[in-house]
């Protein structure tokens, strides 16, 4: 025999009977010709048992790579490894059937059955696992729209809104198309602070989990507890606001001022200006969830991270808006809608504070790999 062929077959032999034993490194010096395939498995998983049997039926068609079948008890520095070095989304950690080669990893079986083969037919040259971490470009719009909601139905942002329109409409009882400016300018100058908010947050987060060299996973389930917290304190504002000493709004004594300066707003630029100041005064009583998805987009590039930012902030200002195009059109007075946001206040917080609750439940079973 080939002393070659029987370095290669000794090689992989043992591989098989001690997988935790070899790193990245090894597994892809042990064919300088062939990509290996890294295929985790379990004997009790009926989707692995489909995948490997439909592997070995066409396996003989494709000499250019090498299978090789670990099981993820025992591997968990390397499967882990992997996870962090591929992006892995984290509700698909800890699941089997999961198969790494090359830039691309496919998770579960009909993903596998669907997209290996064309991978390997898109092999020119041997293509090594990934040793070194890759960014991932996707998030789960569910964390992004619920968070996103959650900020949206706050009492605060409705509160300082209301007061604005109150303020022009008092000043311009005949001109409701000045409302209307100073609502939507108003909306945008807040839509312009807290994206620049977010990219600040999403840099700091990013920095912090590359120099202290957190992994994916324990950062998520740090956020998961965070949201928790905060679901807490807002269901503490819903049955008794201001217990402890504190609320999830802004601060009593920050209050006169603001409602000071956009009590003396006197026109749609003037409104705009004032946005960009109050977003500020808002900080306390919205950055909670902002926070949460700061961190959640601080794992995937600048760039993908830009469509769900700007999609979070949709969100965020759509109550802003909706507010200010009911008054313009005369649908309910702003006298009624303050009455409205006072008397439905402990409500408010109750809906943030469960839909908070939810998604932070959500975000801890995934970390943990319930979900």
């Amino acid at each position: 025999m080939n002393t070659k062929i029987l370095f290669v077959f000794l090689t992989l032999l043992l591989f098989t009977s001690f997988a935790s034993a070899l790193t990245i490194e090894e597994i892809n010096l042990l064919d300088e010709d062939k990509t290996p395939i890294i295929f985790f498995k379990t004997d009790t998983c009926p989707k692995c048992a489909v995948v490997d049997a439909w592997w070995q039926s066409i396996e003989d068609n494709y000499s250019q790579v090498t299978m090789l079948r670990i099981y993820p008890t025992g591997n968990d520095q390397l499967i882990n490894q992997l996870y962090e070095n591929y992006s892995v989304l984290t509700e698909q950690r800890n699941y089997v059937p999961i198969i790494f080669i090359g830039d691309k990893y496919f998770f579960g079986k009909e993903e596998i059955l669907a997209n290996l083969e064309n991978k390997i037919n898109s092999l020119n040259t041997k293509e090594e696992i990934l040793d070194t971490k890759v960014e991932s470009e996707e998030i789960s719009l569910l964390y992004v729209i619920g968070l996103a909601g959650v900020d949206a139905v706050n009492p605060c942002e409705l509160a300082v809104l209301i007061i604005l329109m109150t303020a022009i409409l008092a000043r311009y009882p005949k001109k409701k198309s000045k409302a209307l400016k100073a609502g939507l300018l108003f909306s945008f100058a807040i839509f312009i602070m807290y994206f620049i908010f977010g990219l600040f947050l999403r840099e700091v987060f990013s920095a912090l989990t590359g120099t202290l060299g957190i992994a994916q996973t324990a950062f998520f389930l740090v956020l998961a507890i965070i949201a928790i917290i905060l679901a807490v304190l807002n269901l503490k504002d819903a049955i008794s606001p201001g217990a402890g000493g504190f609320a999830m709004e802004v601060p009593q004594k920050w209050r006169p001022k603001m409602k000071a300066l956009i009590n003396g707003t006197t026109s749609p630029k003037g409104a705009f200006v004032v946005g960009l100041i109050v977003a500020f005064f808002l900080t306390p009583c919205t950055a909670g969830p902002y926070f949460v998805f700061s961190g959640i987009i601080s794992q995937v590039s600048l760039l993908a991270a830009l469509p769900y930012l700007i999609l979070y902030m949709l969100i965020f200002i759509a109550p802003m808006l909706a507010i200010t195009f009911i008054t313009y059109f005369g649908f309910a007075k702003t006298e009624n809608m303050s009455d409205w946001r006072e008397r439905n206040s402990p409500k408010l917080h109750l809906v943030a504070g469960l839909l908070m609750l939810a998604i932070g439940i959500w975000m801890l079973l995934v970390s943990f790999g319930i979900l």
